[in-house]
């Protein structure tokens, strides 16, 4: 008998009910606070009363379209944001071949560790910690880049939490698969890789190889398809 892979789905469930339930309640109290009646709500949101009712009860199936008229029709925005909750795991997100690519490069006296939390009770991680004697190296790894300010911006804010409790320097190094597209990437947004990541990756390469300070925080190129970790071409 075939065995079924494990699904993530009902931590989905109960997490969309969870949201839902807490929509509905906010959305009661934002129409109570505006003294409006169900039916008002409805006639100003172009919906049934059923509707806000159902959407005041916690109802999954409401569609964000609807709850977007029924917020403002209280004089309400309803928006979405992202909070870290807890980290990727480098193993399924695929960039454990990256992260051990670079490990195995690492000069033997550093010490290495992965999934390194930023600090205590923050749920985000570093995905590598490489600590030399002079300065600490922290790698972010991103296996594709979709928006690479953003995923800049997102690293240096962990590297900032991790820098407030160490007394070397902690350099970011953001390391990304040595493919033409990567290339590609990086080369659309030219000057503000040379401004934030002014470290070569021979130079990164180099530095991990041997334990000696970068200096700076750095691009740096790996092949994870061999698992070769070896200084591409500059």
């Amino acid at each position: 008998m075939r065995r079924s892979r494990p699904s993530s789905s009902p931590i989905g469930r109960q997490r969309a009910r969870d949201l839902a339930a807490r929509f509905g309640s906010e959305l009661r109290i934002a129409r109570a606070g505006v003294g409006l009646t169900q039916a008002q709500v409805g006639r100003l949101a172009g919906c049934s009363q059923q509707q806000v009712s159902r959407a005041e009860r916690g109802v999954m199936d409401v569609s964000l379209v609807t709850r977007c008229r029924l917020v403002a029709a209280c004089g309400f925005e309803l928006g979405w944001r992202l909070y870290p909750a807890r980290t990727v795991r480098l193993r399924d997100s695929g960039q454990l071949e990256i992260a051990t690519a670079i490990s195995a490069a690492t000069h033997p006296g550093a010490r290495i560790a992965m999934e390194v939390p930023v600090a205590p009770r923050d749920l985000r991680a570093a995905d590598l910690l490489i600590t030399l004697p002079d300065e600490i190296l922290h790698v972010e790894i991103e296996r594709s880049l979709v928006d690479l300010q953003g995923q800049l911006r997102a690293a240096q804010l962990k590297r900032q939490a991790l820098a407030e409790h160490e007394e070397r320097p902690v350099r970011l190094v953001l390391a990304v698969p040595d493919t033409a597209a990567a290339r590609r990437a990086i080369n659309d947004i030219g000057p503000l890789v040379e401004r934030t990541l002014p470290a070569t990756s021979r130079a990164i390469w180099k530095a991990i190889r041997t334990g000696r300070p970068i200096g700076a925080d750095g691009l740096l190129f790996v092949r994870p398809a061999s698992l070769v970790a070896r200084a591409p071409r500059s």
